[in-house]
């Protein structure tokens, strides 16, 4: 692997262990999603939501209402920072103020100063605090099952183009909506001409969603082996993915590989759990 590639890596890695260390605050904070974790039916409702969020944010793009995506964005980024925020500090209203007013100010440090360091920064502790808030709140087999549905999804999306064409319009809008190797200057596309190098990108989506995984095993093993053997099986998948791209020269769909990894991971941890 290429050194862009080997930083994805990195904070791929860094996501999921941020995740192992949230997930317990959510637990003993109460902020769990769902009553019934085992429940299958929390699988349709996660997939609808996704499918119809993706649909809106297709529409609101492509009527060219960047300022409301844009703000709907922001607007989900300050509301999970500050709930995973106010889970590290202590419990009383004036620290609640204190998450907001911290996640306000790292949102208008990322929208004035984009860089790729400040965008990974966020990327990572958004998609960790997302990993741990759904890790917290489902069990190991209906993840499992929900992150085969979500490759399956991936895949159609990345193929169709309407993935990556979203994905260029939300670099156009200096978004965090994907972990990057450092490059000069963020590009504005994934295109590269003759001998160009514009580095190496992961979405959030496919950080949080395999190291829900990892962080729903290691709720309910109590075993940081089981958990480790998830977040390898993934980050197995991820270093294939990274190869894909780097040998096919066009975007893959991360969640066949990285999800599908994580998922192995999961059914390899029942010969020693």
């Amino acid at each position: 692997m290429n050194k862009a590639a080997v930083t994805i890596v990195l904070l791929y890695l860094a996501a999921g262990l941020l995740a192992l260390l949230f997930a317990p605050l959510y637990v003993a904070n109460q902020l769990t999603l769902f009553e019934n974790p085992e429940n299958p039916v929390n699988i349709l409702y996660l997939m609808l939501t996704i499918v119809a969020v993706f649909i809106i944010i297709l529409v609101i793009t492509r009527l060219r209402l960047e300022v409301l995506f844009k703000g709907l964005f922001y607007f989900s980024a300050f509301t999970v920072l500050t709930i995973t925020i106010s889970v590290i500090l202590p419990d009383s209203i004036v620290w609640l103020g204190v998450s907001a007013l911290a996640s306000a100010s790292i949102l208008i440090l990322l929208n004035r100063f984009y860089k790729w360091y400040v965008a990974d920064a966020v990327g990572v502790f958004l998609s960790a605090s997302i990993a741990a808030w759904f890790g917290a709140s489902l069990a190991p087999p209906v993840l499992t099952i929900l992150l085969l549905l979500m490759a399956v999804y991936d895949y159609f999306a990345v193929r169709s183009g309407g993935m990556v064409s979203l994905a260029e319009k939300t670099l156009k809008m200096n978004l965090p909506t994907m972990v990057m190797s450092p490059v000069k200057e963020v590009p504005r596309d994934f295109k590269t001409g003759e001998g160009e190098r514009r580095g190496a990108f992961l979405g959030l989506g496919d950080l949080a969603f395999p190291n829900m995984l990892t962080v729903s095993t290691f709720l309910e093993t109590g075993s940081p082996v089981a958990a480790i053997m998830v977040l390898s099986g993934s980050v197995a998948g991820l270093i294939i993915v990274l190869n894909a791209v780097q040998r096919f020269k066009r975007p893959q769909p991360g969640l066949p590989y990285i999800g599908l990894g994580a998922a192995l991971g999961w059914i390899a941890t029942k010969t020693i759990v």
